[in-house]
């Protein structure tokens, strides 16, 4: 396992693969790896999934206020996506500044993300599956969102112009998502 780029706090990792005439294996989770290579994620508590019907999906930005706030292993592990990390610190020296990585089952890669940190992802294939740990449970009363397209953050969620947006497939929280600067807690 190996950090392949690093912005604004979050990580992407390269996770080596093993091939045989089987195919391959890989340790997608080693504790004791993501300390060596400064991942402050505290263990796993949790395992989420989800899979999106429709390429150009947006999903997020979602985060989870003191006390559960959540650090998050992120990996695509069907089709592929964009993934996307906001510095919602209002402390940190990169609040309300913006990264994003391509994650697919292909390259294997995981994005780690801080506990400060919302996260988003829009799909670059039908059919795609997202799997994530957690260092903190859900707790419905501490999730919070923001909206995707909030204009001071200026996501590019085609990233580059390789994604077309369906902005018309949003659930109904992150339409009504505030944004940012608006945000008080």
């Amino acid at each position: 396992m190996k950090v392949i780029d690093e912005k604004i706090g979050c990580k992407l990792l390269e996770i080596q693969r093993l091939h045989d005439n089987r195919g391959w294996f890989q340790v997608a989770f080693n504790q004791n790896e993501f300390e060596e290579l400064g991942v402050a994620f505290t263990g796993a508590c949790q395992l989420n999934h989800s899979h999106t019907d429709y390429r150009g999906t947006i999903r997020g930005l979602s985060y989870q206020k003191k006390p559960y706030q959540q650090s998050k292993l992120v990996r695509c592990i069907k089709g592929n996506l964009y993934s996307v990390g906001v510095d919602i610190d209002p402390l940190s020296g990169t609040y309300g500044k913006w990264c994003g990585f391509e994650l697919s089952e292909s390259n294997g890669f995981i994005m780690y993300l801080p506990r400060t940190y919302a996260h988003g992802f829009i799909t670059a294939s039908d059919g795609c599956e997202l799997e994530y740990f957690t260092d903190s449970i859900y707790a419905y009363e501490c999730a919070k969102s923001i909206h995707y397209n909030d204009p001071d953050i200026r996501i590019d969620w085609s990233n580059g112009g390789k994604i077309e947006v369906k902005d018309n497939i949003l659930s109904e929280k992150n339409r009504r998502a505030p944004f940012l600067r608006d945000i008080k807690e």
